[in-house]
């Protein structure tokens, strides 16, 4: 994460400079703040006159922000940025002798356990974390969803499923996907068809699956965003009519909306208005494939195939094959759908939590 990630390190003394370097040697695409008064000439920071304004400008755009100073001055600098677990990026905050790797903020989603861990490593620190889940070693359903890159739904209802974790509680998890799970007598592993509709006090519920469910007081929906929409249709085709048609394969299916990962069209499309004016909408990915992609492969694509369209654009689908290809392993789970002027395809791509 210290080298995948957007991370800066604000640092106030020169004891902290120093660590600092540490890490970045490192992690060279590390962006170190310092104060003026630490200027040298060889080195590459971003100087401040004022270390609160700093924070406020820079908060929030990094995936993590690494403090080298007391706990004390990181709480009340960042205390009035804080607006959701959701969206807050991940604070580490180190002290000056860089006995004690802290994880401040954003554990889990925002990934500060992870980046703790990493940089107590390096340092060769404690690293300090005191998430219940992790300090009970128990597995909380936000970092899993994180892993399997699962929309949580309701969001609200997460504090339920961990708690219900730490408090001893009887928990369901209910999947069809390869997910390692490690069962013992309060947590249970299940497959979809086993759902349970009655409420039971003493039991809570996690699903984790891309269809449509309508959720118990007593359940999680960890939605994972693994399917890729093909959309092929004629010239102009309406916004409203594609929206239409998505709609409709997705109820046909049972398939949330939330599991999208994104659009594939061929490169005719490329500037079909409808197709981009959906993907913008909703704030999904459009890949577009090249015919010839298409041509490299479709002889050995087990797929609808059509010699109208093959003489018209070249190639004998477009749908499935633009979905395929724009997916990772996986199957196609719903090949070459019609609705007036579309053509969609859906492909399902593999969930593990490697």
């Amino acid at each position: 994460m210290l080298k995948d990630k957007e991370i800066a390190i604000i640092i106030l003394t020169p004891a902290a400079k120093k660590i600092a370097l540490k890490l970045k040697k490192v992690a060279s695409s590390l962006d170190i703040y310092s104060p003026k008064k630490l200027k040298d000439k060889n080195d590459q920071f971003c100087y401040f006159d004022s270390f609160k304004t700093t924070v406020n400008d820079i908060f929030n755009k990094y995936d993590g922000l690494v403090f080298i100073m007391a706990l004390g001055i990181v709480v009340r600098i960042i205390a009035p940025l804080l607006n959701s677990k959701k969206t807050d990026p991940a604070v580490i905050t180190i002290d000056d002798s860089g006995q004690n790797v802290i994880s401040t903020l954003s554990g889990h989603l925002g990934g500060a356990n992870q980046l703790t861990a990493e940089i107590a490593d390096i340092l060769e620190s404690n690293p300090v974390i005191t998430t219940a889940t992790d300090c009970s070693n128990q597995p909380a359903f936000d970092l899993l969803a994180q892993k399997l890159n699962c929309k949580i739904e309701p969001f609200k209802r997460l504090k339920k499923a961990n708690g219900a974790l730490l408090f001893g509680k009887e928990v369901h998890i209910y999947t069809d996907y390869k997910i390692n799970i490690k069962e013992t007598e309060k947590l249970k592993k299940h497959s979809l068809n086993h759902v349970n509709n009655e409420i039971k006090d003493d039991v809570f519920e996690v699903i984790i699956s891309n269809q449509q469910y309508e959720l118990k007081e007593n359940q999680l929906h960890l939605i994972p965003r693994n399917i890729t929409i093909g959309i092929g249709c004629r010239k102009n085709t309406s916004f409203l009519d594609i929206k239409s048609a998505l709609n409709s394969i997705l109820i046909e299916n049972n398939l949330s909306q939330k599991s999208i990962k994104k659009l594939a069209t061929i490169d005719l499309k490329r500037n079909e208005k409808g197709i981009l004016k959906l993907a913008e909408e909703n704030g999904w990915p459009l890949e577009i494939i090249e015919r010839k992609k298409i041509r490299e492969i479709e002889d050995s694509l087990k797929i609808k195939k059509s010699d109208f369209v093959k003489k018209t654009i070249g190639v004998a689908a477009a749908a499935a094959p633009a979905a395929i290809l724009a997916s990772n392993n996986g199957k196609l789970i719903v090949d070459k759908q019609k609705y007036p002027g579309i053509t969609l395809a859906v492909f399902e791509e593999e969930v593990k939590d490697e």
